[in-house]
């Protein structure tokens, strides 16, 4: 978001930045307004009882292990995907089942991208992530400090890829992992949305 940047005039005072919430919470609602509408139109198209007998396989065949490892990987890494493809699935689960393994997995996926800001920046590979990381959103954590990390776990913004940041610029660790918590609160939001749109079938 370099267009975000804007310089102050004088020495020794460091660039002031501004988030375009505009442009970030547009960019980052369309996939899970899309991914809503396709999981409402898929329902409604196969029928409740169809959909209730895919969730069952899903769950014997992988269960909530495999839903667990699922966002685990995902908010862990810097990857082309969403944890927010589980909620199709998990829709037509019980809620005290699915917002406890799926929130704690985000949490900790979180917790585990800070640490690999904070200590694996020198290692091959990793480095590259954690440099485009560190590049992206470091600005605005210098800025914006904790605040911001609790602001990625409630909105669009790139959940792993700040916390992956967070560790990079060295944001204190008893400052950012409880931070982490509130991906439960979001991802019970997330569940409960999709549960009203299975119910409006």
């Amino acid at each position: 978001m370099a267009d975000d940047v804007i310089h102050t005039d004088g020495p020794g005072k460091k660039d002031d930045v501004r988030i375009n919430w505009g442009k970030v919470l547009g960019i980052g609602l369309i996939p899970i307004v899309l991914i809503f509408v396709v999981f409402f139109l898929v329902v409604k198209n196969i029928g409740t009882d169809s959909y209730q007998q895919v969730v069952n396989f899903v769950d014997e065949r992988f269960g909530m292990v495999g839903i667990f490892l699922y966002v685990l990987i995902v908010d862990t890494l810097i990857l082309p995907l969403s944890p927010d493809f589980v909620f199709p699935i998990v829709a037509g689960m019980p809620w005290y089942e699915v917002i406890p393994v799926v929130g704690l997995a985000s949490a900790l996926g979180g917790a585990l991208s800070y640490f690999i800001g904070r200590l694996l920046i020198h290692v091959p590979f990793i480095d590259r992530w954690v440099g485009k990381a560190k590049d992206r959103w470091g600005r605005y954590i210098e800025k914006y400090g904790v605040l911001f990390v609790i602001l990625s776990t409630l909105t669009p913004i790139p959940f792993s890829t700040v916390c992956m940041a967070a560790g990079a610029v060295k944001l204190s660790s008893r400052k950012v992992l409880p931070c982490c918590l509130f991906r439960i609160l979001r991802m019970g939001i997330y569940f409960f949305l999709f549960k009203a749109g299975l119910v409006l079938v």
